[in-house]
């Protein structure tokens, strides 16, 4: 119960127990001691009264005041920009007759009164966003700057290991965006599409911290270049396991890709006759396959595994991911493998072509780069008469919780996943895709089947990133998951302590003065010191996915705001000034004490 609540009952209380006394000593008095009966229907009514006056003394009732508007210029505003009081923030254009202020929060302390603010531009930074919590906000955003609006890259990668970097553009058509390796060569190329989107993918190499770039062309001209940062973690490698039910080219092909992508690989082979050959033997059962992440077996080798397919189920509901690939067409088939699996399989499982989409220059760049040409001269040098077939089996993988993650250039699914307890587990209907390597593919054969691992793989462990998102040179850094105060290394070595505020996030505020990679050490009884590495862009980059994150967020405190129709807001409510109504209990309370003490109205008075 609230203060005020309980107070009323009390009252309310008080209140009927004086009536109960008063009727009871009226009834009970002798006439000429009570008086005339209208005595005591006053004293009856000025109670309730009295009561009534001292809540309203302790608790005033709210008044209303008039609602006060200012209009907030932020960077991008119109330089000509009108309205009602116009504060214009630091990264404001300059206005003629605006009032400056270092934050919203100062505007709001100069002008107590305001109950709705109008803002220009791209909208609120974070470090005017809290201060806007609570109030009425009207906000048109202006255009976007030409150039990168959005561009979302990994937090973390192993050595070796495949990544992509998505984005988006604004006010530009048919751009080029490349993506240029530490080294400064071109990784990948691609045009952007009618949206403005595009994904690049990029290829690791050792462990460390360090930064591609991102450039965007249109017309014969760089529009605009970005860092991206990448931290590429030399944590354990992943454990796949392989099994095959006879020796090929797959394995071979699939075993090295695997090793240069960063995974440990353990082979098991079949020969027959009970002969493995490949590494040393690995027995299938649930203590063996809890050490490995994920499992490439051909159908060949699940139709001889037995009893040993339920160790496998039971590894996969434990976390580690499965792939089941074709290798052909045995007699028991691929597909009633896969509906065993909870998978629904359309098509007539015949073994077709796939459809493979163009190589592009960037492709070719990365193929000399992984198989060098025996002719420097030429792209790639080889007989196509000798060449495999690269072939799929036309049985689609569908169902409940099914999910595709690798098609081809015609649009055909290729694999599809789906949960199985804490696991997943895939399906390939690709038929000798090691032939992608020898037609110079490669980029192909390591996009299929780094897609397929890192959707099924278990997940790493480890603690939760304590910085995402991009940052910039003056602008406010949140650093959240903090169980104590933490420091800040600068790009130049420099330290800076962080403290941990209060709330349920833990996260500490800080304001980096220089761009390039800082680390954010922490330390811990149980763990020791732990290091997080984080990238600060330039304040002078990225504008247009800065200014859209700021519209974004000041669209959502507007949206999350009080209604424009709402009386409150316009006409909001203060609490009243307690005195007056002191003054009237006061001459409420006087009164009832003279009259009850009087002899107004008694028949006789008293002796």
């Amino acid at each position: 119960m609230t203060p005020k609540l309980i107070l009323a009952v009390v009252l309310t209380c008080g209140v009927l127990a004086a009536w109960v006394r008063l009727i009871l000593w009226s009834r009970s008095a002798a006439r000429e001691a009570r008086g005339a009966p209208w005595r005591v229907a006053v004293l009856l009514a000025l109670q309730p009264v009295c009561a009534a006056l001292l809540f309203f003394c302790l608790f005033p009732p709210g008044v209303r005041l008039a609602s006060g508007a200012l209009t907030i210029a932020t960077a991008g505003a119109p330089a000509s920009a009108t309205g009602a009081r116009v504060i214009t923030l630091p990264e404001a254009p300059a206005i003629a007759g605006a009032e400056p202020a270092p934050d919203l929060g100062t505007a709001l302390r100069r002008h107590p009164d305001t109950r709705r603010i109008t803002v220009l531009g791209r909208g609120l930074t974070a470090r005017d966003r809290d201060a806007a919590k609570g109030i009425a906000i009207d906000f048109e955003p202006a255009p976007l700057p030409r150039g990168l609006a959005a561009l979302n890259g990994p937090q973390r990668v192993a050595p070796g290991a495949r990544f992509e970097i998505g984005g988006g553009l604004s006010r530009l058509s048919g751009a080029t965006v490349d993506l240029i390796d530490p080294a400064g060569r071109v990784t990948d190329t691609q045009k952007a599409d009618a949206d403005g989107r595009f994904i690049l993918s990029g290829t690791t190499r050792s462990a460390g911290l360090t930064t591609f770039v991102v450039r965007v062309r249109s017309g014969g001209r760089v529009v605009e270049q970005a860092d991206v940062p990448v931290q590429v973690d030399d944590g354990a490698a992943p454990r796949l396991l392989i099994m095959a039910g006879a020796p090929g080219p797959e394995v071979k092909y699939l075993r090295r890709w695997a090793t240069d992508a960063g995974f440990a690989v353990t082979v098991r082979t079949t020969a027959g006759g009970g002969v493995e050959i490949g590494d040393a033997p690995v027995a299938v059962n649930s203590g063996t396959l809890r050490g490995f992440d994920a499992a490439i077996i051909d159908d060949r080798s699940w139709a001889g595994l037995g009893a040993g397919r339920a160790e496998v189920l039971a590894a996969v509901r434990g976390g580690m991911g499965l792939v089941l690939r074709s290798g052909g067409v045995p007699e028991d088939g691929a597909p009633a493998q896969w509906r065993s699996l909870g998978f629904t399989v359309s098509g007539s499982g015949e073994p077709v072509a796939i459809a493979l989409p163009a190589a592009t220059d960037a492709d070719i760049a990365r193929t000399r780069r992984g198989i060098p040409a025996p002719d420097a001269s030429s792209d790639l040098d080889i007989d196509e008469e000798f060449l495999p077939e690269i072939r799929r089996l036309a049985a689609t993988p569908g169902g409940d919780g099914a999910v595709p993650v690798v098609r081809d250039a015609g649009g055909a699914t290729l694999a599809a996943w789906r949960a199985l307890g804490r696991g997943r587990v895939a399906v390939f209907t690709g038929i000798d895709s090691f032939g992608l390597t020898l037609t110079g593919r490669n980029d192909l054969y390591g996009d299929w089947w780094g897609t397929m691992l890192s959707t099924v793989a278990r997940p790493a462990a480890g603690a939760a990133l304590a910085f995402a998102g991009p940052a910039w040179v003056g602008d406010r850094v949140a650093l959240c998951g903090l169980a104590t105060d933490a420091r800040v290394e600068k790009p130049d070595g420099t330290l800076t302590t962080v403290r941990v505020g209060p709330g349920a996030g833990r996260c500490a505020g800080f304001w980096p003065t220089a761009s390039g990679w800082h680390l954010l050490r922490t330390t811990s009884a149980g763990a020791g010191e732990q290091v997080w590495p984080f990238y600060v862009q330039p304040a002078d980059r990225l504008a247009g996915v800065r200014a859209a994150r700021d519209r974004d967020a000041t669209l959502m405190l507007r949206n999350a705001g009080p209604a424009r129709s709402d009386a409150a807001v316009r006409s909001p409510e203060v609490p009243g000034s307690p005195w007056p109504w002191f003054f009237a209990w006061l001459a409420a309370a006087g009164g009832l004490w003279w009259f009850e003490r009087s002899g107004l109205g008694r028949l006789t008075a008293r002796p």
